[in-house]
């Protein structure tokens, strides 16, 4: 058997590239011993990796030059964007099956579920988005009632494959209602669940790690990143469940971490020598923090997957974000004993919810080993491609 995953855009693949994402699932097809390429475009003569293909976008959209890979499999991460319809109809006319990946948890449009479109508008509107991104918000929304323009150029490239891939339950569900109510029912059928992979370092043994009462977050804390990510509430539900929680601690690692210690100064002395502020740290350090933490903590406004919890899981941790469309992802991750969310994102329901999940972990009813196993068959990345074959039929 031979195998690719493809992406559109000239991206460097470096180390952080083969750690996530296409690079990540290439090596996961190569750790089950299927041969497996990288195919994006941009200078071939630049690349220095063997399992690398570098193209031209004409190329990529050329019957001929896909069936001389004599490929057997495609998984291609364009997001469902009409842009790429060549790419995806060029790969299907030279005889290879193709897996297309939405890279969402949802299409949330007007169409499908009308209420979870409403929640998501209202929730990025009345996000503290600069005014140009509020009226660009709008000026799409308008855009989503008129199918003509947009949707239906999209459902087409949709259906141009033979599985269609969602990085979770809440997000297949999302795209099925949608294909279904734009008249297209059959590409629900092609629906299964390819979440994003995560690294097989991410592992949690009772007979080799410790868990500690200990919450974690994980994230990018930069100016750019704060409309979404929320420190102030995320820095606000960790004061005040420390306060309540004496024998317990929690850290933020992420870049630009240590500028909230602004945030954390109101909480006094013995709150903040238990919140410890960790800038950027190498991966293997950060498997450390998950293997070691019991909760890992997410209060953004919104994600599309959010890959720091699939880690946290394999790591054994359990996980506490909040229930909205705009985290569809989360509803899937604290499935399995692994967590729970909070009804409405607001301080003093995260920190309620907070502390019902470190009780969970003081009762026993959490097991760190359980989660960690049960994790890992899903979402390390060998596992990803092995589910990819499954459902294809390959051999």
């Amino acid at each position: 058997m031979r195998a690719a995953t493809c992406t559109p855009v000239n991206f460097p693949t470096d180390d952080h590239f083969f750690g996530r994402d296409t690079g990540l699932l290439c090596r996961g097809f190569q750790e089950l011993d299927v041969e497996c390429l990288v195919i994006l475009p941009g200078d071939a003569t630049l690349e220095t990796r063997s399992d690398v293909i570098r193209t031209t976008a004409e190329n990529l959209a050329d019957t001929a030059w896909w069936r001389d890979l004599k490929l057997d499999l495609v998984v291609l991460y364009a997001w469902g964007d009409p842009r790429y319809q060549n790419v995806a109809t060029a790969i299907r006319e030279a005889g290879i099956r193709l897996v297309q990946s939405l890279y969402t948890a949802g299409l949330t449009t007007p169409y499908g579920n009308f209420p979870e479109w409403r929640k998501c508008f209202l929730g990025l509107l009345t996000s503290p988005f600069p005014a140009a991104t509020k009226l660009k918000l709008v000026m799409r929304s308008v855009r989503d009632f008129i199918p003509a323009i947009h949707e239906k150029k999209r459902v087409t490239m949709l259906a141009n494959c033979d599985a269609l891939a969602a990085v979770s339950d809440p997000a297949s569900k999302s795209v099925a209602g949608y294909v279904t109510a734009l008249g297209q029912p059959e590409i629900a059928e092609k629906l299964f669940i390819v979440p994003h992979c995560v690294v097989p370092s991410m592992v949690f043994h009772a007979s080799e790690h410790r868990k500690i009462r200990k919450v974690l977050v994980v994230g990018r804390w930069t100016a750019e990143d704060r409309t979404q990510k929320d420190p102030e509430l995320t820095v606000a539900v960790l004061g005040h469940f420390l306060t309540q929680e004496p024998a317990w601690t929690a850290e933020i690692v992420g870049r630009d971490a240590g500028a909230l210690s602004t945030l954390a100064r109101k909480f006094g002395d013995a709150v903040r020598a238990r919140l410890t502020l960790t800038e950027s740290i190498p991966r293997e350090q950060l498997v450390s923090r998950y293997q070691e933490s019991d909760i890992l903590l997410c209060a953004s406004r919104f994600e599309s997957f959010h890959i720091s919890s699939a880690e946290a899981l394999c790591c054994g941790c359990s996980i506490v974000a909040t229930d909205h469309p705009l985290m569809a992802s989360a509803a899937w991750f604290v499935t399995k004993q692994s967590g729970r969310l909070a009804p409405n994102r607001n301080l003093e329901t995260l920190v309620t919810i907070l502390r019902a999940e470190a009780a969970s972990w003081q009762s026993g009813t959490r097991d760190a080993a359980t989660i960690s196993e049960n994790w890992r068959a899903v979402l390390h990345a060998k596992n990803v491609a092995q589910s990819i074959i499954a459902r294809l039929g390959l051999a």
